[in-house]
């Protein structure tokens, strides 16, 4: 749901489950943390695509911590860059209820969000009482939240909580769908069952979930002078830890239009785990500093580092010990090379692929992160694999 409605109309079924909280449900508010789902392309015209949840940074309101949740979408077919759908400032109250304070649908800024007079309850203690439900409404739309089950199984996930979001337009039901959240996770996928061309299952990939780490360093923002624009998008990419020198290298990549800038800056840390970094860009009309997390582990490539953009295809297991699937999105009518590269740059590992979708032996490569691509006459592909529990 990109648009958030924020007036409660009606809550009922008010009986709280004593034993479990929402937060159990809800992936741990830790900056780092992340669950990847992904979309098949589907007959009904809905895109493939890779949605990411993120806890991106924390920000002080009014004395209260809250912890930035960056939803962001990577539309496979798409030249565009990557586009988030929502910026959710959230936190957790002492009966174990997830709080949403501000939200935004295009910048990480609380400049630039809509901060509520009063938190609202995003995720209820009531998740647990079957036929629980509230209606929020924003304008002509009124969108009704139901539990319809407390244990509900989906993909790889059992005992699920499911809840099916129906929204009215002007007294007109235009979209149906169902949620769930899994134990310890989170969001781990969703299924939309109306308008008939967004139809579409959003399934769970990966997650990134640990405990807080009680280090996290905001480092301090390098400043660049340029102007950039008004809109933009914004994300870190090659990420190069030295642990020796204790530094962190990362690229900034702002894309404005057709206008891509980047600017590769180096940080110096004290402690590896979570950490935010900060870039300000210095211009004649205004100053904006940008922030983004990252992973510093003894890996020169983060194991955190965000997916590969725009890409033209999947690829499971991942993390992998043995194999690999590799499916192209679209059907490709000629040969695909995939090339393996380790974190120096160098290739490990070169394959022909005849078929749409292929299974490739890398039981020949060590424990570590990769770069897996694929290349063809009209199109290629770069995404990420990290291969660990090899025997």
């Amino acid at each position: 749901m990109k648009k958030l409605l924020l007036i409660v109309l009606s809550i009922c079924a008010m009986e709280i489950s004593l034993a479990q909280t929402a937060s159990d449900y809800f992936m741990p508010l830790c900056v780092g943390n992340q669950t990847v789902c992904h979309t098949d392309h589907n007959d009904q015209g809905w895109a493939g695509r890779i949605s990411t949840y993120t806890i991106i940074q924390t920000d002080l309101i009014e004395g209260e911590l809250y912890f930035v949740q960056e939803g962001m979408e990577y539309v496979f077919n798409e030249l565009g860059m990557p586009s988030p759908f929502h910026y959710l400032w959230l936190r957790k109250d002492l009966n174990g209820e997830i709080l949403l304070k501000a939200f935004s649908e295009e910048y990480p800024l609380l400049d630039y969000a809509q901060i509520l007079p009063t938190p609202v309850v995003f995720l209820s203690n009531n998740i647990f009482t079957t036929g629980y439900s509230q209606s929020m409404e924003n304008g002509s739309q009124i969108q009704t939240d139901s539990v319809i089950s407390t244990h509900a199984t989906f993909g790889i996930f059992s005992n699920c909580i499911q809840i099916r979001e129906t929204t009215k337009t002007n007294g007109i039901i235009d979209r149906i769908g169902n949620t769930y959240y899994a134990s310890g996770v989170g969001h781990v996928g969703s299924d939309r069952s109306y308008p008939p061309d967004e139809v579409h299952t959003e399934e769970f990939a990966s997650a990134f979930v640990t405990g807080c780490d009680p280090i996290i360093d905001s480092l301090p923002a390098h400043v660049v002078d340029t102007c950039l624009g008004q809109y933009l998008d914004y994300y870190v990419n090659n990420l190069q830890v030295d642990t020796i020198n204790k530094t962190v290298t990362v690229t900034w990549v702002f894309q404005v239009g057709i206008i891509t800038n980047q600017f590769i800056e180096t940080y110096n840390y004290q402690h590896q785990g979570n950490n935010v970094i900060g870039i300000t860009i210095n211009c004649d009309r205004a100053s904006v500093s940008y922030y983004n997390t990252i992973d510093i582990s003894s890996s020169l490539l983060s194991v955190n580092e965000p997916l590969a953009k725009n890409t033209n295809f999947v690829l499971f297991p991942n993390p992998a010990s043995d194999m690999i699937t590799v499916k192209t999105i679209n059907d490709i009518n000629e040969p695909l090379t995939l090339n393996i590269y380790n974190i120096m740059g160098q290739r490990v590992l070169s394959e022909l692929l005849k078929q749409n979708q292929q299974q490739i032996n890398i039981g020949g490569l060590s424990n570590g992160v990769y770069m897996v691509e694929i290349e063809t006459t009209k199109l290629t592909g770069k995404q990420k694999l990290i291969i660990q529990n090899q025997k």
